[in-house]
């Protein structure tokens, strides 16, 4: 089942400043990734003030030692979200992670994937082949994981895409795009006086919102950050994620056989792609005390741009590390991260893609990818597939060939 999605690794000369916005990175960052985790695995960018870190054993260190701390005043996400787990360490972290964790527990997890998540996906699925929509990836993708967050934090299912659209600029400011830092204090504004009527409109009501406002170590400040952090986190990378899984199915038509003959390789496909091509490809820590990391001295305070894609291909960790191969024998990529910051939700995210592809499983009997080869991923920070188009035959016995 082993498909070459790139060519094995390639020198590309030396890189003298990472560039986020350059076209050849946006098209393609692996080549950058694979020279400087073999020539300069922490490397002082002057373009962007920090260090970026590369390699498996370098990102793990950063990840998961107390040298490295999330917290920082002044972070792009705190002027986002305003301050929340995602940027704070010790007591205050472990209170608001507390807090929020009990639906993301492994247990609660699966039950809320089997009682909410594959009926909506469900649903959605039957609307959108039935119709046979051109872009029903992109539709998915777009509408579920914010559907299945209302769920979560008890919010209603008709205010899904009014809160889609307001956390737009957030996400895009997030991820360096040109909204202004206007745009986003506006629609954080709005998201807040959302989440503090659906308090005040829902006392004692079921789900998250309620729960985080019920806790009693929580101030309405943490609440409502927390509610917006978490709207945000768990819809950007999982639609991504959606679109990077079923396109690379849609892809590989012999593996979309094989998962039609033996379901038990769902979560393989699901854990590789999310290896190969992860939503995520950076992420963002400080210095906690004066360190030496890789041999270079970082002074206290110096933020690490810690490439977290880099070390899901690390030739040392992963054979071949450019092949989608979801037969490989595979150590946990970092796709969720790792250490005390690990993806809150990683285990419903999952749950989320691996419901997805069954759903397609059970309604498509013919999967294809329509006029050539499967692009990359783009984007900066947040990377999936784009411009792809599909074929299929619903498995009902209609012979009508979709396309998407």
């Amino acid at each position: 089942m082993p498909t070459r999605a790139k060519d094995s690794l390639r020198e590309t000369g030396p890189v003298h400043d990472i560039d986020f916005a350059a076209a050849d990175f946006q098209r393609d960052p692996w080549p950058t990734y694979d020279w400087y985790r073999e020539n300069d695995p922490v490397s002082l960018s002057r373009r962007y003030g920090a260090y970026f870190v590369f390699g498996y054993e370098h990102v793990r260190r950063v990840m998961t030692s107390p040298d490295f701390t999330a917290f920082h005043p002044f972070r792009v996400s705190r002027r986002a979200f305003g301050p929340t787990m995602l940027d704070q360490d010790g007591e205050h972290h472990t209170r608001l992670r507390s807090a929020a964790a009990d639906p993301f527990r492994p247990r609660a997890a699966t039950e809320f994937g089997r009682r909410v998540v594959a009926p909506l996906a469900g649903r959605m699925l039957d609307d959108l082949l039935t119709r046979g929509h051109r872009d029903f990836v992109t539709r998915l993708a777009e509408q579920l994981p914010m559907a299945v967050v209302c769920h979560v934090m008890g919010l209603p299912d008709g205010d899904a895409g009014r809160l889609r659209e307001l956390m737009r600029p957030l996400v895009e400011y997030v991820d360096h795009g040109t909204v202004s830092l206007e745009q986003v204090v506006a629609a954080r504004g709005e998201l807040r006086s959302y989440l503090r009527a659906a308090l005040s409109a829902r006392p004692g009501a079921d789900g998250l919102l309620n729960a985080l406002a019920e806790n009693g170590t929580l101030d309405e400040a943490d609440v409502v950050n927390t509610s917006v952090l978490l709207l945000a986190a768990g819809t950007e990378t999982t639609a991504a994620g959606i679109t990077n899984v079923l396109s690379r199915v849609a892809a590989e038509p012999e593996v979309f056989h094989r998962l039609r003959e033996d379901r038990s390789l769902v979560r393989a496909v699901v854990t590789e792609t999310l290896r190969h091509e992860p939503p995520l490809h950076v992420t963002l820590r400080f210095a906690a005390r004066d360190v030496t990391l890789g041999g270079v001295d970082i002074p206290v305070g110096t933020p690490l741009q810690v490439v977290l894609a880099s070390a899901n291909r690390d030739p040392a960790v992963y054979p071949s590390p450019h092949v989608w191969d979801p037969e490989r024998t595979i150590r946990t990529p970092f796709t969720f991260g790792m250490g005390r910051h690990v993806c809150l939700g990683m285990g419903l995210a999952q749950q989320e893609l691996e419901i997805v592809l069954h759903g397609v499983l059970d309604r498509v009997g013919e999967l294809g990818l329509r006029g050539g080869p499967l692009a990359p991923a783009q984007g900066r920070t947040f990377r999936t597939v784009r411009d792809f188009e599909c074929v299929y035959r619903l498995r009902s016995g209609d012979d009508a060939v979709r396309t998407t």
